[in-house]
């Protein structure tokens, strides 16, 4: 069975045809055949193209006030997102797309009533090339004003995209629509207006042409582009300039490095609908685990062999012994660089508490029935920090509840709530919770939110909710170093509801030492962002903490022998 099934309208399969026939390979012995897509590469295209079934087409004729031409709200995605390691294929798989938005039929035309066809005579290109449309099939159409814009922190960089293009122009027929010119490509054919429609190059450095209303932006290696280089800027008025001109923007990028909070990694954090995000993570793949269900390990060469194998998947051109060559030789320098280039797993340096290919293991969604006994963990903030609910079962599943008529999520952010943790939606989803479910024991951290611990306490029994300080050096060790061990530890019960959030929010925590116990020797830590880097929030980690916590004193104390309670639901 395919990994990818195309069950959606879509301009893809007319894209993938005329890619062929314009595109040719840039570079080896395969230089000059004609460009084919992996099947990955494929599936992001499909995806990229995805129509909306109630798409309507606004013919070139009505176009007016009232009228808008339909551009990018015919489809289904506003961005895009790859994430790939090293030699997959980005580069060139995003010059064929440029080479499509340019002068190839990607805007969508309406749907076919059968028999319509697609030819690329009738826009200037003698190449031959003809699609006849499938009745209900998208149709696609040249944009009328393409401007385009590849985008990358340097010029070097910019080459990833720009050097592939050039190539494709030099060795086919898309010479008779594109024509190379100095640091910038010309389309041809559109109304004879060629110095306006153009392909550019845009970095840190070349910016002039920033705020232009642009058709599409390419925007290379964006794990590198942060707010000290300016580039986050860069992006985010690019898709402003795309958005004015029913434009769309794409980005394509390494593995990042979470300390840096780049721009793909902002993106892929936002997590929206209208975003198409193609990852294979190793830290979330089934097939990555050893045989007694252990992680694999990155340092260990047959694992690292099985991470390339499944993350360079259909990129038939990558030699997988030149890539392990290159990892091993990176990783005695840089360790966490090769993981990110080469094993596509996004890791910072030394100090993360939590090893999230082993935290990754764990992950298993299952519904909880109502009425279920179980245990909670609140670490509450006020104005800054994220705060966030975790329920744990007596039986280990871990889990983000939701709470409201329009099952909201139990996790705030200041910025979505007017700078502020909204303190009655908080008691109104603790509420809930303590209806719904049968709460046993939940420990609550009570800096910022004493007084709300009390008047649940008084509401639901002060034997369940019960104040838990998290800045106690001693208990807080102890919880984390046990929280973390049933989390490695296979045969454990516990597993947890594979939140992206908690996903987020562990990988951002970084053990702060603390005192050395002086009979054990053991050091004591705690954990919290690393230093310098506010915008790494981590506070469901301490939740999830306290909701093990919770748990564990719960079942040591002989709960789990209670006689759970009847509920009649009505």
């Amino acid at each position: 069975m395919s990994e990818f099934t195309i069950d959606f309208p879509t301009l893809g399969d007319l894209g993938d045809r005329w890619i062929t026939a314009h595109c040719r390979v840039p570079q080896g012995f395969a230089r000059g055949k004609p460009f084919q897509m992996a099947d990955w590469q494929f599936w992001c295209h499909a995806n990229r193209y995805r129509v909306r079934p109630e798409a309507v087409f606004v013919r070139p004729e009505d176009v007016g006030p009232d009228n808008p031409p339909t551009l990018n709200q015919a489809f289904h995605y506003r961005r895009t997102l790859i994430v790939a390691p090293q030699k997959t294929g980005k580069g060139p798989l995003s010059a064929s797309q440029v080479a499509f938005e340019a002068c190839g039929p990607s805007v969508f035309g309406g749907w076919a009533d059968g028999g319509e066809i697609y030819r690329c005579s009738d826009w200037g290109c003698s190449c031959g090339f003809d699609h006849e449309f499938l009745a209900g099939e998208p149709m696609g159409i040249r944009h009328p004003s393409p401007l385009i814009q590849i985008t990358a922190n340097s010029a070097d960089q910019a080459e990833n995209i720009y050097g592939p293009l050039r190539a494709m122009i030099a060795l086919g027929p898309l010479k008779e629509t594109l024509a190379v010119r100095e640091g910038f490509v010309r389309i041809l054919g559109l109304s004879g207006l060629d110095d306006l429609d153009r392909i550019d190059v845009v970095t840190s450095s070349a910016r002039s042409r920033l705020g232009n209303p642009i058709s599409d932006a390419e925007q290379d290696e964006a794990g590198l582009y942060t707010q000290s280089n300016k580039m986050v800027e860069v992006a985010d008025t690019q898709a402003r300039g795309a958005a004015g001109m029913g434009g769309r923007t794409h980005l394509t990028t390494n593995a990042w490095d979470p300390g840096e909070n780049s721009y793909a990694q902002q993106i892929f954090e936002l997590d929206e609908d209208d975003t198409f995000v193609f990852y294979r993570d190793p830290d979330q793949a089934v097939e990555l685990r050893r045989k007694d269900g252990k992680p694999l390990d990155y340092k260990d060469k047959d694992d690292r062999r099985h991470i390339h194998e499944y993350v360079y998947r259909g990129s038939w051109w990558v030699n997988l012994d030149s890539i392990e060559a290159d990892a091993a030789s990176l990783m005695k320098r840089d360790p966490a660089q090769a993981e990110r280039f080469f094993g596509n797993r996004r890791v910072t340096g030394g100090g993360a508490w939590m090893d999230m290919s082993k935290w990754a293991l764990k992950g298993y969604r299952q519904d909880v029935d109502l009425g279920v006994r179980l245990c909670g963990g609140f670490d509450g903030s006020d104005n800054n920090d994220h705060t966030a609910i975790r329920l744990e079962t007596l039986d280990g599943y871990q889990f983000t509840p939701t709470y409201g008529a329009d099952k909201r999520k139990a996790y705030w952010k200041p910025q979505d709530w007017g700078g502020r943790i909204p303190h009655a939606e908080v008691m109104a989803a603790w509420d809930e919770i303590a209806t719904v479910y049968k709460l046993i024991r939940v420990y609550w951290d009570p800096k910022f939110w004493e007084s709300e611990c009390d008047e649940l306490a008084s509401r639901h029994g002060d034997k369940v909710f019960v104040k838990w300080e998290t800045n106690r050096i001693n208990p807080m060790h102890a919880a984390l170093d046990r929280f973390r061990t049933d989390v490695y530890n296979p045969d454990s019960d516990f597993t947890h509801d594979e939140d992206r959030d908690a996903d987020t929010h562990m990988r951002n925590a970084f053990i702060r030492s603390g005192t050395i116990d002086s009979v054990t020797l053991i050091r004591r830590y705690t954990i919290g962002k690393p230093f310098g880097e506010d915008h790494r929030k981590m506070d469901i980690s301490m939740s999830s903490t306290l909701a093990h916590e919770a748990r564990m004193d719960a079942l040591a104390k002989g709960i789990d022998d209670e006689p759970q309670e009847s509920f009649a639901w009505i």
